[in-house]
């Protein structure tokens, strides 16, 4: 059975900053296919005063026709993935929680149930903090009880961190109850954006997935992990078509395929006109 909410091709819609500005959006994109796709360092928050940066790469699970209310947000110039590639390098469903204090809203400040998950997680979060600070000022560590003996081991409190930064990156709020954080009246819907992420991974690393150049991480891929290219213009969608078939006979084999096994490339308002 299909299913028309369900699709194999996540969209990496890139250059959020630069939406309006096409020439600007071409030139990352060049560097993506050159390089792979930056994690980029965005805020994980569970309240005001309890949040981490992570390294992440994010795409939508929303079929291209239904796009309209994405696009408006972060552009019309995407790269559009095969999401067995997208599971292979580690990348999963963003998971969601209700942003909901739970004295939130209440006047007499009683407890609601309705902000458990994002109690638990900030609990959780606050534990993570300790651990991380305590690894920071006394590197080498273990734990210890008050007869000295060792609890838990060094490298052991190292390998909670960067789990913990793992998994709590994949979590994100709702957003449906409080201001846009682009400072405009309205509200994000962070759960419509069906979002998947890609978080690096010391297992991505020894499974060769993914490459650095100085402080940035990159997620490399081939041709045969994409299905398509979306644009906003026919303007880009020419320039996008050119470059790629400049890489034909590149000495690099990997960029050589995408200029012999052209992708398709599409006008994404061409396409919403019919």
């Amino acid at each position: 059975m299909v299913v028309s909410f369900v699709t194999d091709n996540l969209i990496h819609f890139l250059a959020r900053n630069n939406k309006d500005s096409p020439d600007k959006q071409l030139d990352i994109f060049k560097l993506i296919v050159e390089k792979g796709f930056r994690c980029s360092y965005e805020i994980v928050r569970f309240n005001p005063d309890n949040w981490f940066r992570s390294g992440i790469v994010c795409f939508t699970d929303i079929p291209l026709r239904e796009c309209n209310e994405h696009t408006s947000i972060y552009g019309k110039f995407g790269i559009g993935v095969k999401k067995s590639f997208v599971k292979r390098v580690g990348g999963n469903p963003v998971s969601y929680f209700v942003d909901y204090y739970p004295n939130a809203g209440n006047p007499d400040r009683s407890i609601a149930a309705r902000g458990a998950l994002l109690h638990n997680l900030k609990v959780r979060n606050v534990f993570f903090e300790k651990v991380d600070k305590y690894c920071k000022a006394v590197p080498g560590e273990g734990l210890y009880d008050k007869s000295g003996n060792l609890i838990v081991e060094a490298n052991d409190l190292s390998l909670f961190v960067n789990t913990e930064i793992f998994c709590s990156s994949f979590y994100k709020q709702m957003g449906d109850l409080g201001p846009a954080r682009d400072e405009t009246a309205d509200i994000d819907l962070y759960y419509k954006e069906r979002e998947w992420r890609i978080i690096p991974s010391a297992l991505a690393d020894l499974a060769g997935l993914t490459t650095t150049d100085k402080d940035d991480i990159y997620i490399p891929f081939d041709r045969k992990d994409i299905n398509m290219i979306v644009v906003p213009n026919e303007q880009s969608r020419m320039a996008v078509t050119n470059y790629l078939l400049s890489l034909k006979g590149s000495s690099d084999s990997r960029l050589n395929e995408f200029g012999t096994d052209l992708l398709p490339v599409v006008n994404y308002d061409e396409l919403h006109r019919w």
